[in-house]
């Protein structure tokens, strides 16, 4: 942890923690996701890890973009991106969304997973909590599941 300062909780879940971050001596703000080692199986931390490995070689506007990950004595805590928020939030809050603001966003999906699927990745775990808000109107898939 000495390369980033926790800023504040974002989410929670059965995974772990997510919270908004800061690299030390930059500007950068960023999304620190704290997943717990305890309790989990062997193949649980594989498959992790293999996410994690997958998420490395992502390159694509509508996927989150990961940017470090390293582990403890407790926890593997993954870097990525900061999103604004959730559409599940939105539609939480609000109920549905603009006709336009819908073609916008399944178009970036569209994109996204066109994206995964040219690299022989599946999602597998595609729901309004794993689509983030960029800056911008943008969107970003996260969590492959």
């Amino acid at each position: 942890m000495e390369k980033y300062h926790v800023l504040e909780m974002i989410g929670e879940g059965s995974f772990g923690r997510v919270y908004k971050g800061r690299r030390k001596y930059s500007a950068q703000v960023v999304a620190l996701k704290f997943i717990p080692k305890l309790g989990r199986s062997e193949k649980e931390l594989r498959n992790l890890q293999r996410e994690i490995e997958i998420m490395r070689g992502l390159r694509h506007p509508n996927i989150v973009h990961m940017l470090d990950s390293f582990e403890t004595d407790k926890e593997v805590v993954v870097v990525t991106d900061y999103a604004e928020g959730e559409l599940f939030q939105i539609l939480e809050d609000d109920g549905k969304l603009p006709e336009d603001q819908v073609q916008a966003i399944a178009a970036q999906l569209v994109s996204a997973l066109y994206y995964l699927h040219s690299h022989r990745i599946l999602h597998r775990d595609m729901k309004p909590q794993n689509i983030l808000l960029a800056k911008g109107g943008g969107i970003k898939l996260c969590d492959f599941g």
